[in-house]
């Protein structure tokens, strides 16, 4: 149940003469339910009275104390207070019947009268008052945001705080209607913090009267966390003193008008072509190069995921400087978004040049950045094409820069291209591949391999890796030749969710053959851990083939649990919540914060290839697979070595007692069919384990 707070009596003010009369109104105003807000006699007393105790309604008589009579009272009253009056008066002539006219009473009642007929014209009176004022207030409301603009509209009432957002205002920054409240918070909170200051002010002087209207340029952040470029415009209602009471106006989006990126005030993509067409014109009138370069900061997304969004805008800023500090003033630095800049280097005028170029942005980029108190370092990759007379639109040179970006990109970390016409066959022939894999997945061209995985005390078999294939025509494709390029479309997630129900539905078919213990291990990418039907489509595949939950293993990268790290916590916690192991993969090879691996709920950690290739080869190899080795047992995590190809990387992980490992030794990754005939019969790779085989192996000096 409920309370509701009790109404409040309507408060009124008893102007009469008589105190008699005066008494017994009064006594009836409080018979009936009302508050007697005071008592006056004469003209002046009533009129101070009203300003003082601010009544709901004025009971005047038209006959008075003194020289002012109760019309010109009630006039002053409505005039300056905007109080409603009521007439109680002997008074029926017509020439004091026409003077209170002009006061706009809201009842006139002739002496002598019965009490339910006060109470009635009192009522109508209060309500009439009521509806008045409501229509004013959305009059004037209507009034100010015509004059303000005519987009999203907003009305700030000064008095009780509180702001009227109209539903353009709230659905162009992409919020539904409950998503803002009434409290100027709501509008200022949102407002970039770089803009907010000068925002305040501008209200503050158009408030103060300073300015004939109020209009701003700032950045507000919408429903998806970005920020939006809107122009707001508005006017104050003033009293009759000059002071602003309200003031309503308009938000409009300017976003696409803008030729500045909001975040780093680089130009954007518009004007940057604009200055290019300007500088091919030059190039054909004068013959005089130019180069067109493209920056990529890497990191700046697994930044946002595990720093936030604030540390990347940090970092994408500082960069920005960076960049304008390599370049000349002729130069235009531009922001595409995100983690892109493209410079138009007006010196760049041949290869050499354009190396030069690179190898300043590269030298300046390198250094740490200090963003929120974090040191941060950035990759880049860098793109370069010198314009010939084979360019005719600035989209062509963008085009060409950025396929060397992404030259530069595929060859490691740190690297810069200059473009040349083969690149573009590269592109050409990316886009066909492209092509050619969207197709794949629907005419049922790809395939699972399975890689052995094997118990390094005991050489017994514990599962299996599945390994994508895609028979491509007649040529059998590794993941190293598609999956880059799979990734940066949206053909991943189908084709890993395709490769999560086919091995789940093999490993259940070789379950019924025998193969009770075995496990399945299927890798994800960052961007499946972070989907929200992930734990629907794990369940779906469950229930659909018959697999025990136990005995399927989902394999995470460093990077994953860097990306948008909550979502993919909560993920992994709903994943082991279902009794589905988690594997670390490629441990070693990214930068995550040992935090992580005691945060998550990872069950093995696998030791990457690239560590168990120099096993024997170099001794810091050795001292960092033996602190991978501890870390996972300290952490009560299993370990699994990939990439074992000899019988000495074999015996140094058995000495360090890791549990489990595969690699081509064993086996590379077989089909389904090669996988049965392995089951039927006895394991290839058992006589390494029997009591004779050789244990020993090259110390990591000798073995050098």
């Amino acid at each position: 149940m409920t309370n509701t707070a009790p109404v409040k009596p309507r408060r009124i003010l008893v102007v009469e003469d008589e105190t008699i009369v005066s008494m017994d109104i009064q006594n009836s105003l409080r018979l009936l339910g009302y508050e007697v807000a005071g008592a006056a006699t004469s003209g002046p007393e009533a009129i101070g009275k009203a300003d003082q105790t601010m009544p709901d309604l004025v009971l005047m008589d038209i006959i008075l104390k003194g020289e002012m009579d109760g019309v010109e009272a009630a006039r002053a009253i409505h005039a300056r207070l905007g109080i409603p009056v009521i007439f109680l008066t002997a008074c029926a002539d017509e020439k004091t019947l026409e003077r209170a006219k002009v006061t706009e009473p809201f009842g006139y009642m002739i002496k002598p009268f019965e009490e339910r007929e006060l109470h009635s014209h009192i009522e109508i009176a209060l309500y009439r008052h009521r509806m008045e004022r409501k229509l004013r207030e959305s009059e004037e409301r209507y009034s100010l945001a015509t004059q303000g603009a005519n987009d999203g509209l907003w009305d700030w009432d000064l008095r009780s705080k509180e702001i009227y957002f109209s539903p353009r205002w709230k659905s162009m920054l992409g919020y539904r209607d409950p998503e803002i409240g009434s409290s100027p918070l709501d509008w200022f909170g949102r407002i970039h913090p770089a803009d907010r200051e000068q925002v305040e002010k501008n209200v503050a002087r158009h408030l103060k009267g300073e300015t004939g209207h109020f209009e701003s340029e700032y950045r507000i952040l919408d429903a998806k966390g970005a920020y939006r470029w809107v122009l707001c415009r508005g006017l104050a209602s003033r009293d009759g003193e000059g002071r602003a009471h309200r003031i309503a106006g308009s938000q409009t989006d300017i976003t696409d008008r803008k030729v500045y990126n909001p975040l780093t005030g680089l130009p954007n993509r518009l004007l940057f072509l604009d200055r290019v067409e300007h500088a091919l014109r030059r190039t054909r009138d004068n013959a005089r190069s130019f180069g067109i370069a493209v920056v990529e900061i890497g990191e700046v997304k697994t930044v946002a995921g595990s720093l936030g969004h604030v540390v990347a805008d940090g970092l994408i800023v500082q960069a920005a400087r960076r960049i304008q500090e390599c370049v000349s003033a002729e130069d235009t630095v531009a922001h595409f978004g995100n983690d892109d800049f493209v410079l138009l280097i007006e010196e760049a005028s041949d290869g050499k040049q354009a190396a030069r170029a690179a190898s300043r942005l590269h030298k300046e980029l390198s250094r740490a950045f200090l963003v929120d108190g974090q040191s941060i370092y950035a990759t880049t990759h860098i793109g370069i094409t010198v314009s010939t007379r084979d360019h005719v639109h600035p989209d062509e040179m963008i085009r060409d820069a950025y396929v060397a970006m992404q030259r530069a990109k595929g060859g490691g970390k740190g690297r810069f291209e200059i473009f040349d016409a083969n690149m573009r066959s590269s592109a050409v022939a990316r886009l066909r591949m492209e092509s050619d894999l969207r197709r794949a997945l629907d005419s049922g061209q790809f395939r699972v391999h399975y890689q052995p995985i094997t118990e390094l005390k005991t050489g017994r078999l514990v599962g299996f890796e599945a390994l994508v294939r895609w028979q491509r025509s007649e040529e059998m494709m590794f993941p190293k030749d598609f999956l880059a390029i799979a990734e940066s479309t949206d053909i991943l997630l189908p084709l890993e969710s395709w490769v999560l129900r086919e091995s789940c539905r093999q490993m259940a078919r070789w379950r019924l053959a025998g193969g009770e213990e075995l496990t399945i291990n299927v890798n994800l990418c960052p961007g499946h851990y972070t989907d929200p039907n992930l734990i629907r489509e794990l369940d779906d595949v469950l229930r659909a083939t018959g697999l025990d939950p136990r005995r399927l293993s989902l394999e995470i990268t460093e990077s994953a649990l860097m990306e948008n790290s909550e979502a993919v916590f909560r993920t992994l916690s709903d994943i082991k919540a279902m009794n589905i192991r988690l594997h670390m993969d490629d441990f070693g090879t990214g930068y995550s914060s040992l935090s992580y691996l005691n945060r998550f709920p990872i069950d093995s950690l696998k030791i990457d290839r690239s560590f168990v290739g120099n096993l024997g080869l170099c001794e810091e190899t050795w001292k960092i697979v033996q602190a991978i080795v501890n870390l996972g047992r300290n952490l009560d995590m299993e370990l699994i070595a990939e990439g074992i190809e000899n019988v000495m990387q074999l015996r140094m992980l058995q000495s360090l007692h890791c549990h489990f490992g595969q690699g081509y030794y064993f086996s590379k990754a077989m089909a389904p069919r090669d996988v049965d005939a392995l089951l039927a019969g006895p394991l290839p790779w058992r006589v390494l384990f029997e009591p004779g085989a050789v244990r020993t192996f090259p110390r990591v000096a000798e073995a050098g």
